[in-house]
């Protein structure tokens, strides 16, 4: 089938109502009490996920924003283990609850979320995986960002977990503070480096009045959908607040082999579906750079993927790439976050897999000498990995912070980077997404800076970190040494 055939099977065209038709029947059950007009849809697409159903769950009864006021919509797509008497459970003490049962298995998220389109009523619509869970308030909170700015679509903060460990996530939609009505072209690179489902909320008329949904793909269905939704709605809406725990529990080797051909293949034809629809702008630009960012390092620079490595992997990538995309009118390394993959990008686009190889292999060793051996080379303006063969480009470390003195309440530290050194933020160990104060940094010249160090600063339980204006942080070498010699 030729491109144009492709797309419309998958159902990617918005003016084709076709995935409506295709989609499974459903038994519905629902709690005793259910609103006619909530205000928020929750949209739950579950397959075989029952030892997490009770923490999402959870979250979603105990909200602050009272149950009238929500329809929450647990769409199970044929799950084999106990996933529906969990949910039936629920329906029994709570209201608010509408479990969906599908009548067949449809292959992936789309077709529950789907199925959740089409019978949400509020209006507002989020789309919950069901192994992630909300703060209390994040519903409260979510809807009252969009009442107050108008606007269709909104993010908000949100951190993920692995194994109990939380680490921030997406941190370009919630840094910056409240903003409303801000043009999605004004957005840095790095907000595109995450456009899931998570910490998002989305008005229901934008969705039903363009025939929004998700392609019937397994990978790559959710950033379709929610890219296309920022298009339509044009400026945006960002929270300051976090509202959504992203589960990773299952991030190992074995999650890796579903970087597969599919996978490549899938998001190829998501992004050139993106690039042959909508006319070129900052937005459309950004969000293709970084995403074919994260497929350079998935199919150029990993090995531990369900993929061979080798040169018969790269000719097939960038045959995909010109067979999905054709011509790029811009340089998607300007947006690029790392040098190696800027150097992967260009060898790739030369159609040089031979020196792929061999920048490869420099690139593994060289991480390796950075982490254990501190193997850097300084150019007199930023540090780059040691090279040990000159053949190879200097690639330069994003960031690197060096602690010089600490004088009374004065911090002076070294921190070179060819991005721009945004400010220095404190977190508080115990609670770092909810206690972290900005430092101004004021620049002395030559790569030196100096801030102010709070009174009753306590180097056990804060940590600094430089912030830049591309999101990446680094901490301090040396900042521990100095502070104990005080």
């Amino acid at each position: 089938m030729n491109l144009a055939e492709e797309f419309s099977h998958y159902a990617y065209p918005l003016t084709d109502k076709s995935w409506q038709s295709a989609l499974p029947n459903f038994t519905l059950t629902t709690s005793g009490e259910i609103s006619q007009k909530p205000k928020i849809s929750v949209v739950i697409a579950n397959y075989n996920n029952a030892p997490y159903l009770k923490k999402m769950l959870d979250s979603l009864v105990h909200q602050s924003l009272a149950a009238e006021h929500i329809q929450i919509m647990f769409l199970d797509d044929k799950s084999t283990d106990d996933s529906v008497k969990i949910v039936e459970t629920y329906i029994e003490k709570y209201p608010s609850i509408e479990l969906y049962v599908l009548d067949k298995n449809t292959g992936g998220a789309h077709g529950p979320r789907n199925v959740g389109i089409l019978n949400a009523r509020g209006e507002y619509m989020v789309f919950l995986d069901a192994d992630d869970w909300y703060a209390l308030d994040a519903l409260a909170y979510m809807t009252d960002l969009l009442d107050r700015s108008g606007d269709d679509f909104a993010v908000t903060g949100m951190v993920q977990s692995i194994n109990g460990h939380l680490s921030m996530k997406s941190k370009p939609y919630y840094y910056e503070g409240e903003i409303f009505n801000r043009d999605i072209n004004s957005l840095s690179p790095e907000f595109y480096g995450w456009l899931g489902p998570q910490a998002v909320i989305v008005r229901s008329a934008m969705v039903h009045d363009n025939n929004l949904h998700f392609v019937n793909q397994r990978v790559a269905d959710d950033v379709t959908f929610f890219y296309q939704a920022m298009r339509f709605s044009k400026t945006i809406t960002q929270g300051d607040r976090l509202t959504t725990y992203l589960n990773r529990d299952a991030d190992n080797e074995g999650l890796s082999k579903t970087i597969n051909r599919n996978f490549m293949i899938s998001w190829l034809r998501a992004l050139g579906y993106i690039h042959r629809t909508y006319p070129d702008d900052l937005s459309k630009e950004k969000f293709i750079s970084r995403r074919l960012e994260w497929l350079v390092w998935d199919f150029i620079l990993r090995t531990d993927i369900g993929y061979a490595f080798g040169k018969k992997r790269f000719k097939d990538f960038k045959t995909q790439i010109d067979y999905y995309l054709g011509q790029i009118d811009f340089d998607p390394t300007r947006h690029f976050r790392t040098g190696a993959r800027v150097v992967a990008w260009q060898y790739l686009k030369e159609e040089d897999f031979a020196k792929i190889m061999s920048f490869h292999r420099w690139h593994r060793i060289s991480h390796l000498g950075v982490r254990k051996f501190k193997a850097f080379e300084f150019d007199g303006e930023q540090f780059a990995f040691k090279r040990f063969n000159k053949k190879h480009p200097l690639v330069k470390i994003n960031v690197r912070a060096i602690a010089e003195k600490i004088e009374e309440d004065k911090f002076y530290f070294k921190c070179f980077t060819r991005e721009k050194v945004e400010y220095v933020e404190l977190r508080e160990l115990k609670d770092p997404y909810h206690n972290r104060v900005r430092l101004k940094v004021k620049s002395l010249g030559e790569s030196s800076y100096v801030i102010h160090l709070p009174k009753d600063f306590d180097n056990e339980s804060y940590r600094l970190l430089v912030i830049t204006d591309l999101w990446h942080e680094h901490g301090f070498e040396g900042f521990a040494q100095l502070f104990n010699k005080r």
